[in-house]
């Protein structure tokens, strides 16, 4: 593939997203159909697909001490700015919160699941006092394929972009790790040095960390560490400044994360373990970046086998694994250690779960930047999981669809009894 092509493909996966990005699609959803009537809002009914319902159930909403995908819908009704995309939250008010709440109490949202749909999907109703807004996001979190006023159709643009992703995606999934190591070795710097805005974006989030927000599991490594309980290494560096990041996300921090493949958790997993290590190890920022760019390229590979949303730690597994080959590049490992890497993690931590946006999230996080970096210094040293042990693939890219295979179609019905359990129907 060409590097213009795959260049475009890292910009377009690139976004920055205020929260977590499933109750953001979810306000998206709501302020595009409140956009198209306006008034006064009467009453919000939201379907979207279990994996988005899942992610957006407990977590919380930026700028706010509230959590959950009915107060997303409400908020992105009334104070959210659709042009901002997954930021669409961004200028909430305290005054639109009390507005929020009291909506809330007069039950005027609703959020239910329409199961058996395996990509995103949000159907918005918004009813005002001056008409009926309809908003359809479909296959990635800001992509609005239809508008409605009044029932009647006044924006589709779901063929065209639909092609357009089949045709991307159809291209991504045809490539070779060789393909990955091909593009970091021979793109210019001027041309991929746009993936430290990721850095950048991140870091400030982990700086908002480190005062402990969100279940503060950043802040403990820290402190474990003045205890001299644990060591200072590049591992538990890798741990602390992705827990950080995590953690100020998870708390509702009102920053932004640079998300990959539609997650603010993929891109703090995917980059902020690679910061940590150049820190500690003094590599040059020119490597750093096209690290960055073998990390993401590997992320979104994994995920277009296992699916946006996923039964899974798509965050863990999917970015963890790109973090753990973009980590031996760091440190100037070979191809083929690269792979060696991505066979450990995929014999690794394929397993974990996904139980939707929480504070659980930084732990998992925490878990798959140690896996990581202990994978990719294994790697360097030679040691890798066999070909055709478990999961682990006769090539490094059957392993990587393997991954995804057990996302899709391996857990489906585990993803049933995770969301049964999140909304109390366990029996």
């Amino acid at each position: 593939m060409d590097n213009e092509i795959i260049i475009d493909l890292l910009k377009e996966e690139m976004v920055p997203a205020l929260g977590v990005t499933e109750p953001a699609a979810i306000a998206l959803a709501t302020s595009t159909a409140y956009r198209a009537v306006g008034g006064n809002v009467l009453n919000i009914r939201v379907t979207t697909d279990q994996g988005l319902y899942k992610n957006g159930y407990s977590c919380s909403i930026p700028g706010t001490n509230e959590t959950g995908n009915e107060m997303a819908a409400i908020l992105g009704a009334l104070a959210g700015n659709p042009d901002l995309e997954l930021r669409v939250l961004e200028r909430v008010k305290e005054t639109d919160i009390s507005k929020a709440k009291e909506l809330r109490e007069k039950n005027v949202a609703s959020v239910t699941v329409r199961k058996g749909i395996s990509n995103i999907f949000i159907d918005a109703t918004v009813t005002t006092d001056k008409g009926v807004g309809r908003a359809v996001i479909k296959e990635k979190h800001t992509h609005v394929v239809m508008i409605e006023v009044d029932g009647r159709v006044t924006y589709h643009q779901e063929e065209k972009r639909e092609q357009q992703s089949k045709e991307k995606s159809g291209s991504l999934r045809n490539l070779k790790l060789i393909d990955f190591t091909r593009f970091i070795h021979t793109v210019t710097f001027e041309d991929i040095k746009f993936t430290l805005d990721a850095v950048e974006m991140n870091e400030e989030l982990a700086k908002a960390g480190m005062k402990g927000s969100g279940m503060g599991a950043g802040a403990a490594i820290n402190t474990l560490i003045e205890k001299q309980q644990l060591t200072e290494d590049i591992m538990t560096a890798a741990q602390m400044y992705t827990g950080y990041a995590v953690d100020a996300r998870m708390g509702g921090e009102a920053k932004p994360a640079m998300s990959i493949c539609g997650s603010g958790d993929h891109g703090i997993i995917a980059t902020m373990p690679l910061l940590a290590i150049s820190k500690k190890r003094n590599t040059e920022i020119e490597r750093l970046a096209r690290a960055i760019a073998l990390s993401y390229l590997i992320t979104i590979y994994i995920k277009e086998h296992a699916g946006r949303l996923s039964a899974f730690c798509g965050c863990a597994v999917a970015a963890g694994t790109g973090a753990s080959a973009a980590i031996v590049y760091l440190l100037e490992g070979t191809d083929d250690q690269i792979a060696y890497a991505i066979n450990n993690m995929g014999g690794n931590i394929t397993g974990i779960i996904c139980d939707g946006g929480n504070f659980g999230c930084t732990l998992k996080a925490i878990t798959a930047a140690g896996a990581a970096t202990m994978s990719a210094l294994f790697a360097l040293d030679d040691i890798t999981i066999p070909c055709c042990s478990g999961i682990v693939g006769r090539n490094v890219e059957e392993t990587m669809k393997n991954i995804g295979k057990i996302a899709s179609p391996g857990m489906v019905e585990t993803d049933d009894t995770i969301l049964d359990i999140m909304q109390g129907r366990y029996m």
